[in-house]
């Protein structure tokens, strides 16, 4: 069973849309309990972008150079104290380098940056590791816009979870209700109910589809509940919302102020993600806080 992650990897995008990740180590080090998170920056050379660069400066060289950019966007962040140690390494991608050091650092997840902001309309809103990352996950991802700041999440704002009831969540639940008292706050868990705006809506009366509706959204808060208690989890708030799951839980986590949004992942394989939709990227793509996606045990 996953629980909330106590050492993390940082990814160290050395651009300005990395500065969202270092904000939110930074804040996730001053919120939670004090001295009981650690962390290890991470910066990726990788092998294609070395191969151009080496035609004419000597390894060493851009290695050192990456060192001293990475500790100037660590401080930018007011992030160099969280930070035990900062590394810069060579690996054929920058997911599976993360990965890896994960594994050697043991630490519990990694932090990444997202391309595009909280708010607007961008076609390219992942960036290729995040994407790459989640696609391939073997620990907690959290993913982070690039112009998150501490000071958009009040006092108040709960860590949410999405969930569909099945067991592949069960780990992201466990993973949520352990941020929620690692940071001290609430416990949100949503469940969005698919209620089609046109049932019957050429040979039904409109007060028996809202029958209907009503129905289905009260057997969805039982089911929930009874969800709950089967997996042990206490003192959270349950909610369930009519409509698509990603439109609801994004515009619960805007109403609230969420401090982070929790959800599972399928590990869908490139062939599933041309035929299904996957919850997990959409909502880390497009979510105005960070994003966990945190992936079920592996099969045995």
């Amino acid at each position: 069973m996953s629980t909330y992650a106590n050492r993390w990897i940082v990814g160290l995008d050395l651009r300005p849309a990395g500065q969202g990740a270092l904000r939110f180590a930074r804040w996730l080090a001053s919120d939670g309990r004090k001295g009981d998170t650690s962390f290890v920056g991470i910066h990726v050379l990788v092998e294609d972008h070395l191969q151009a660069a080496l035609r004419y400066h000597h390894l060493d060289e851009l290695t050192q150079g990456a060192r001293e950019q990475a500790q100037v966007t660590v401080s930018k962040a007011n992030a160099t104290d969280i930070f035990g140690e900062l590394h810069v390494v060579q690996g054929h991608t920058a997911e599976q380098a993360l990965e890896k050091a994960r594994v050697e650092h043991g630490a519990g997840g990694v932090v990444v940056g997202r391309q595009a902001p909280r708010s607007g309309h961008h076609v390219f809103r992942l960036g290729k590791v995040a994407r790459r990352m989640l696609r391939t996950l073997q620990a907690p991802v959290v993913v982070v816009p690039p112009d998150w700041e501490p000071a958009h999440v009040t006092a108040a704002g709960p860590v949410i979870c999405a969930t569909n009831l099945c067991e592949g969540v069960t780990t992201a639940a466990h993973f949520a209700a352990g941020a929620a008292a690692h940071l001290s706050r609430p416990l949100v868990m949503v469940h969005a109910v698919s209620v089609p705006e046109n049932y019957g809506a050429h040979y039904l009366p409109e007060a028996s589809r809202k029958k209907i509706a009503s129905e289905s959204e009260a057997n969805a808060v039982r089911e929930l509940a009874a969800w709950l208690e089967q997996q042990g989890i206490t003192g959270a708030q349950a909610v369930v919302r009519p409509g698509h799951v990603i439109e609801q839980v994004l515009d619960l986590a805007s109403e609230t102020n969420a401090a982070l949004l929790v959800t599972g992942s399928r590990r869908l394989s490139t062939m599933e993600r041309l035929l299904l939709n996957s919850v997990s990227s959409d909502l880390a793509a497009s979510a105005p806080c960070p994003v966990a996606v945190v992936p079920p045990p592996p099969a045995t």
